[in-house]
């Protein structure tokens, strides 16, 4: 066909051009709107992309701080920290466009597993366990030391292993066991204070996190020309106890054998500086090692353990973690009267040698209660010797003589209303009845420590303010921080509460405290040669709502030496199955820690003309016991009208005597107490 004008029209060009024309529009379309997004990218979002970027090619290390010590006043270490490692495999990678072939990844983790294996010594198929995980990481083990760390780097080396990540750390370490362990406490599994001084001073000992910022490649490997950030950490420092390392020996020692003997629930013991307010011992029996908190001590105690549901666990762990000496309430008994005579000597109410009466009982309002040997009477006494006698009827007359506002004043005054802000957790708040509802009879037997409850700190507190002329002092258990290199960088200073009596009137107790050691009940706390003050206690608990006449607390406190005091100590046995009162529970245990605190103060003995021809009389040289078969050294012991105990398992039943206490040459007096060791 032919078109006018000459011009033939091809069939199907309109519609070639018009797919020319749109497939040209879509190209257009397309790079506009690339060009906008990459404009978008570049230009709007430009910070994001580049933080993300940088993100990415960057590894930011978290660099824990070294825990600080805890040294004893003298600086002997009684918890450290020690480097160790963190060792984690990575088994995905960093990001999700890491081109590592799958295969690969599989090489790397079988050789992974065998250098963990080799170095560590754990079982290979227990790493690749714990390697089949749909985690990013996976921790292989803690507490690597220094060697395994070298030898899992040498295997990276020669394996060309990449997935392999180390943490720096640290390991909390006791190398005393359970040396003070309710004093030190313990840390938790991320190395944090959860009890005793770890907890109290957390702050001073944790120090500052550091970081380490680095450019990486893909797979997360430093870039040799890349940037390094670092800040670096600032270790703990180290905490300065006021105990002091052979104080606290002998108190433990000493309990543990109070612990045997009497067949108690528990024991405990305070030992205080009465001029500063210095903790300078403080231990309970049974104790735990802060290496392993979660693992009571024995096997009795672990086969009862095991048995015990988680909560009932729980509950066990945190009662021998649990610091009694701060945290527990008890009555104290007749070791309370000292508090009830010096606030009756102090006001004026009586004189030390005012006299009182005892029938065997004291009638208040309805009710007669009974002195501790009714139905025998102390009878016509002055109030020194109401005091040595231990008269509940005496200390009753003594209140009323003063008022019950004058003894809730001097209550308060020494310390017996509230906590003594001792620097440590968990202090219990003592529990004082309330006047306005106690009534006469409630009142009345405050008197000689029964109705009222406090900690065994704040009654060692407060007899140390007799020895200190009166002053009551705030107990620290931490005296100063140093900084790794041993230098003191902060002291914490004593702080005298308040005065709470008169240096006379603390002169007059301390000599009545002393009258009490040498001629009445508290002479289980004599020692020849020093003078010394003392009173026992024993106090009845509450069983189900009513005193019982077999569950006891049986305590004895002492002042060392009474004219010039040292220390003050107080042992405190809760519910003991072999003896009952203060005097035959607790005292025993004072006079070892007292007699052995005198030596090692260098303290020198003076005796009396009395206690010079008693111990020519009765001072016995001992022998050479070591090596000999446990028999024969009974033997010898029981001629020269000794004792002896021994210490440690008997193997069998006629052991060799592996050691002595006193040593050979040493003096005992006659009818005292050897020591013979079976290991």
């Amino acid at each position: 066909m032919v078109h006018k004008g000459g011009r033939r029209k091809v069939p199907g060009l309109d519609k070639i051009q018009r797919r020319m024309i749109i497939a040209f529009a879509v190209i257009v379309l397309l790079f506009v709107g690339l060009t906008v997004r990459i404009g978008w990218i570049q230009i709007i979002n430009t910070d994001m992309y580049a933080n993300k970027a940088v993100e990415t090619q960057t590894k930011d290390e978290i660099i824990p701080p070294k825990r600080g010590a805890i040294l004893d006043r003298n600086l002997k270490t009684f918890a450290v920290s020690t480097a160790s490692y963190r060792v984690f495999v990575r088994l995905k990678p960093y990001n999700d466009s890491d081109p590592v072939d799958p295969k690969y990844r599989e090489e790397q983790r079988a050789a992974a597993a065998d250098i963990l294996s080799a170095s560590l010594g754990i079982d290979r198929a227990e790493i690749v366990e714990k390697m089949n995980s749909d985690s990013n990481r996976v921790s292989i083990a803690k507490d690597v030391n220094k060697e395994q760390m070298e030898s899992i780097r040498t295997g990276i080396e020669k394996k060309g292993v990449m997935i392999i990540e180390a943490e720096d750390a640290s390991k909390r370490q006791y190398p005393l066991g359970a040396f003070a362990a309710h004093i030190l406490g313990s840390v938790n599994r991320d190395g944090k204070g959860q009890s005793g001084i770890e907890l109290e001073y957390d702050q001073y000992l944790t120090g500052t996190v550091g970081r380490r910022i680095m450019s990486t490649d893909i797979k997360g490997n430093p870039l040799s020309e890349g940037q390094q950030e670092s800040h670096a950490q600032e270790n703990g420092r180290n905490v300065v106890l006021t105990i002091d390392e052979t104080i606290q020996y002998y108190a433990e020692e000493s309990i543990a054998k109070a612990y045997e003997r009497t067949q108690a629930d528990r024991v405990e013991c305070i030992i205080m500086d009465p001029k500063n307010g210095d903790i300078l011992g403080m231990a309970a029996y049974p104790e735990f090692d802060p290496n392993d908190p979660g693992t009571p001590l024995g096997e009795a105690a672990q086969a009862e353990f095991a048995q015990l549901g988680d909560e009932q666990k729980t509950e066990y762990l945190n009662a021998i973690w649990r610091n009694p000496v701060v945290s527990d309430l008890y009555e104290p008994g007749s070791v309370f009267k000292l508090v009830t005579v010096s606030s009756a000597l102090e006001t004026g109410a009586v004189t030390p040698d005012s006299h009182v009466t005892c029938k065997g009982f004291y009638q208040v309002e309805d009710r007669e209660i009974k002195c501790w040997n009714y139905p025998r009477s102390h009878g016509d006494q002055t109030v020194a010797e109401a005091i040595g006698n231990s008269c509940n009827p005496a200390m009753m007359q003594v209140i009323q003589k003063m008022g019950y506002d004058k003894f809730y004043q001097y209550l308060e005054l020494f310390g017996m209303t509230d906590r003594t802000g001792v620097d440590f957790p968990g202090e219990a708040s003592p529990l004082i009845q309330d006047k306005k509802i106690s009534g006469p009879v409630g009142l009345a037997t405050m008197s000689f420590g029964m109705g009222l409850n406090i900690t065994a700190i704040e009654m060692a507190n407060a007899v140390c303010a007799i020895g200190n002329n009166g002053n009551l002092m705030k107990p620290r258990l931490v005296k100063a921080l140093s900084d790794e290199a041993g230098n003191i960088v902060h002291e914490f200073p004593t702080k005298i509460l308040r005065q709470v009596i008169s240096q006379q009137t603390a002169d007059e107790v301390k000599n009545i405290m002393e009258y009490v050691t040498r001629e009445a009940g508290g002479q289980v706390a004599n020692v020849p040669g020093y003078r010394i003050g003392s009173k026992t206690g024993t106090a009845q608990k509450l069983v189900n709502g009513e005193y019982s006449t077999r569950d006891v607390v049986g305590s004895t406190i002492a002042i060392a030496p009474i004219d010039d005091p040292r220390f003050v100590v107080l042992v405190v046995v809760d519910n003991p199955r072999v003896g009952e009162y203060g005097s035959t529970t607790a005292g025993p245990a004072v006079r070892e820690i007292t007699e052995e605190i005198l030596r090692y103060m260098n303290i020198k003995p003076e005796y009396t003309d009395e206690e010079k021809a008693n111990r020519q009389r009765s001072e016995i040289v001992l022998p050479e016991l070591t090596g000999k078969p446990a028999s024969e050294a009974e033997s010898i012991l029981l001629s020269l009208e000794l004792n002896y105990s021994v210490q440690g398992e008997r193997v069998e039943e006629d052991f060799t005597v592996a050691d002595q206490y006193p040593k050979p040459g040493g003096s005992v007096d006659k009818g005292g107490t050897v020591y013979l060791y079976s290991e």
